[in-house]
């Protein structure tokens, strides 16, 4: 039997959660927290208005490939660039990726940039409406640490220099606009 091509690949489809038509049962992304997570307590935080989720699927597969969760923080304005100090104001709004997680059979295809491409793209559209001066997200710490790490630089975000949370990085809204904007227009 020929190995699947891209071509002959279901269309990935990505929408908000809802737990009538997304399968969590088999994900698992390789790090149990995450897991736990999307198996038990994303719903509750949907529904106190902690994060918002959106999901993969490929064609009518219910099986969730990958996810992604939205979330509003603000940051303090000294950890950020020097112009949010300027700002003169303590906190920074920004926009939190909670998380980001790919099933480990779909992990190195490339489903992982597309999902934080379109996080990031969902982020301007928040920002848009309500202000927002980056995306934020913390780097999760254990042995796929350097490669994670990477692949959120390949994709522009560097460190926020927070030194309690020195895994926690960010891109400026203003990159993400740059980068990705004229696309949208």
């Amino acid at each position: 039997m020929p190995a699947e091509t891209a071509a002959d690949a279901p269309a990935l489809t990505i929408a908000k959660f809802d737990k009538a038509l997304h399968d969590r049962n088999a994900f698992s992304c390789g790090f149990g927290p995450i897991d736990n997570f999307l198996k038990s307590s994303l719903s509750e935080q949907i529904k106190t208005g902690m994060v918002a989720a959106w999901i993969a699927t490929a064609g009518d597969d219910p099986a969730v490939l990958d996810f992604y969760t939205l979330g509003a923080m603000a940051v303090r304005a000294d950890l950020g660039p020097k112009k949010w100090q300027r700002a003169g104001i303590p906190d920074i709004p920004v926009i939190y990726i909670r998380a980001v997680a790919a099933r480990e059979d779909m992990q190195g295809k490339g489903l992982g940039t597309a999902l934080v491409v379109d996080a990031m793209r969902r982020c301007l559209g928040i920002a848009d409406q309500m202000g927002a001066a980056a995306i934020v997200l913390d780097v999760l710490k254990d042995d796929h640490f350097d490669r994670r790490w990477n692949f959120y630089e390949e994709l522009g975000f560097r460190s926020l220099g927070d030194p309690e949370n020195p895994q926690r990085v960010f891109i400026p809204m203003a990159n993400v606009r740059a980068t990705l904007g004229r696309r949208l227009r």
